[in-house]
Parts: C-alpha cells; structure tokens; sequence
C-alpha cells in the first residue's frame, strides 16, 4: 500500500468518526426539538395543560441529567464504546414507549428513560473528543461538530412540523425510533472498532474511583463556577426552547410551518456563532470569548425585554429581532465553555464532561416549566426569566475567570 493510499484510508476514517460523533450529539436537538410543533396537538389530544406538556421536556432534561452522571464516569473506566451501545438500546426502548403513551404523566415517565438513554451520547460524544485533541484544536473540533448538530437544531423544528401534515405526534416519536435504531447500528460498526479509552490509558488513572474522579472536580473551584455558569447559560435558552412553541403559534398567529422556519432560523445563527468561536480562538483563549458572548448575551436579553415590555406593538418582529443576537451569542460561547472546561481533565474526561452535561440538564429542568406557570399568553414571562438566568450565568463566569485553573491532567 502506497504511502498515499494510506493517507486517503486515514482521511476517511477520521471523516467517518467526524461525521459519526455528529450524529450521536444529533439525538439531544432531534430528542428535544422535534416534536416542538406538535405541543398545541399534544396539549389538545391528551387534555392537559402547556405546564404539563413542557413537563414532557423537564422529564427528559432530568433524565439526560442522571444518565451523564452515570454514563460519563462508566466510560472513564471501562471504555467508551460499550456503554455508548448500552446507552442507545435504552434510548430506542424508551422512544417506543414515548410513541405508545396514552396518557400525559406516561410519556412524562417515558420522556424521562428517554433521556437517560440520550445522555450516554451526549457525554460520551464530548468525550470521545477530548480523547483525540487537546488545546485550541479542541475548541475548533467542537465549534465544527456543533455545524452537525446545529443543522438538526435548525432542521427539526421544521422536519417536525412538515411530519405533522401526515402524521401525529405519536409518528414523530416513531421517527426518533428509527434514527435509534440506525445509531445503535452505527455503534457496533463505527465505534466498538476504535476505543479512544483502551486499557492502556485508562491504567494512568491508577486505580482511581468514580469517587476521586468527583472529588478532584469538585475541589476546584473554577470548574465549580464554570458548571454552575453553563448550567444557567443552557437553562436561560432552554426557557426560550420550550415556550416558543406556544409564543410563535398561539401569540403571534404563526402557522407550524411558520414557526418552524422562524425557530430554524435561529438555530443557523447558532452555528454561525460556533463558527466565529473557532476563528477567534486563533487569536483570544477560551475565557475571553466566553466574556466575549455572554455580555452580548445579556445585552440582548435587556434589549428583548425592553422591547416585549415598552413596544408591544412592535408585535412579532420585535420579539424576533433580539432573538437574533441571543441566540448568535449563544452559539458563540457553546464550544470555549467546553474547551475551558474539558482542558485540564483528560483522564477524566468522561466525568468532566458528564457533571458539565448534568448541570444543564438540570438548570434546563427547573426553568423550562417557570415560564408556563406564569403564563405563556405574552411573552414577558419567558423573557424576565431568561434575562434573570443568563444574568447569573455571566456572574458565575466572571468570578470562575478571576481564579486561577488547575494544571492540565493528560
């Protein structure tokens, strides 16, 4: 074999093993925003109230909070492929279960296993990508895995609504049992076949436990601040994610279609915010973009309630409008959260990144339903709760920059 064939056989496997982590972080946006659409059917066929109906994503998010916990320091020990596959079969079980739900408290319950399943491909996903780089390459692997993701953000709402026109929401959830499936084929073929945790590596972690894994990022207070920061950031747009349904639909008379193309429109502009974060990491570290697009965050969180609050008139556009900037920012500052995070861990990878997930997860889970008790007739609201948390969040980070990291731990 020439040495040229060999570098074409090498490009197509990193190819492959690109575009296969795209599709395992695809499950959370596809899981979480598929059936956005559907919330007004769902809310109408099962007689429940839109509090309820967004219970269905709080299940989910708290689901994907206790399986990373789970999934990510499993894969520090034992390798990161066969709880992946573990991970998946849980998923596709718990979606047929979702698809077959005759009540509203069933597919809470069912969105909940649901998510424990989703969670091993999220932290796993993340760590399978500190396993191959490190430094500022991590951030830009990141920032072009999120264009995969970040695609399914932008198509899902709108492949959710167009399956609306010939199917319900139980058929949605059918669909989520097919890609499942094909991702727990993609398991067995892709990934069992390259461990980026073989023995070798994981025997320098000298015999430590889940629970020194635990106690060593807790005991820092950085990442401390850095989990709670993304936490809130993540929780802050989920508020969004999970009223927007009704806002766009019921609020501003958008047909699903409409809504669709709107909330797409939004998730583009998170991956243009990705890409900005991978050009700028050439030139600033990961803290000082996060600074970057967390005070463009808050600032378009004031000037969204500004403007739902002082010119209501403006009607749909200016609603839109600032969501424009909050959601740019947003993609901005995803992939140097991560990178800042992940960095000094990577024997522990695994975990970082699972306590990383949880906490969005869990943030996502208290905040998703605020919204919907105070009511989702204006937009208010939802905007006074995510300008709070976001915030918060640019305060966490802030305090977590002023301290002083721990060594990086290869």
């Amino acid at each position: 074999m020439t040495k040229t064939s060999r570098m074409r056989g090498d490009d197509r496997r990193r190819l492959l093993f690109f575009v296969s982590l795209g599709a395992l972080q695809a499950i959370w946006p596809l899981t979480m925003d598929l059936y956005l659409p559907a919330f007004p059917q769902l809310q109408d066929e099962l007689g429940t109230t839109p509090a309820l109906v967004q219970f269905t994503l709080t299940g989910a998010f708290i689901g994907m909070a206790l399986g990373q916990l789970a999934a990510g320091p499993i894969s520090d020990a034992v390798g990161r492929t066969k709880p992946l596959a573990t991970a998946l079969v849980i998923y596709t079980v718990a979606t047929v279960s979702c698809a077959l739900a005759p009540n509203i408290e069933w597919l809470i319950a069912s969105r909940f296993a649901q998510g424990l399943g989703a969670a091993g491909c999220a932290v796993i996903g993340i760590a399978l990508v500190r396993d191959t780089v490190s430094g500022p390459a991590m951030l830009r692997f990141i920032a072009n895995l999120s264009v995969i993701s970040g695609f399914f953000v932008v198509l899902s709402p709108a492949i959710g609504a167009q399956l609306l026109s010939v199917i319900d929401w139980r058929g949605i959830f059918w669909v989520l049992v097919a890609y499942g499936s094909m991702l727990v084929v993609l398991a067995f073929g892709v990934f069992l076949r390259s461990e980026t945790n073989p023995p070798s590596r994981r025997a320098l972690r000298q015999g430590a436990t889940v629970r020194d894994d635990y106690r060593a990022l807790l005991g820092s207070p950085v990442f401390r601040a850095i989990v709670v920061g993304g936490g809130l950031m993540f929780a802050g747009m989920m508020t969004y994610m999970a009223s927007s349904a009704f806002l766009f639909q019921d609020v501003y008379g958008l047909t699903p279609t409409q809504y669709a193309i709107a909330f797409g429109g939004h998730g583009a502009l998170m991956i243009v915010g990705a890409q900005v974060s991978a050009r700028l990491s050439r030139r600033f570290s990961p803290r000082r973009i996060v600074l970057i697009g967390m005070t463009s965050l808050v600032t378009a969180a004031v000037v969204l309630l500004l403007s739902v609050l002082l010119v209501p008139q403006a009607g749909f556009f200016g609603f839109l409008i600032p969501l424009l900037l909050f959601t740019t920012s947003f993609g901005l500052i995803g992939p140097a959260v991560q990178a800042f995070a992940l960095e000094p861990h990577g024997l522990r990878a695994g975990t970082a990144a699972s306590m990383l997930g949880a906490s969005n997860m869990v943030f996502a889970a208290v905040s998703s339903p605020i919204a919907g008790f105070f009511g989702v007739g204006t937009p208010v609201a939802t905007v006074v709760v995510m300008l709070v948390l976001e915030g918060a969040a640019f305060a966490a980070f802030a305090w977590a920059f002023r301290r002083r990291p721990l060594p990086i731990a290869d």
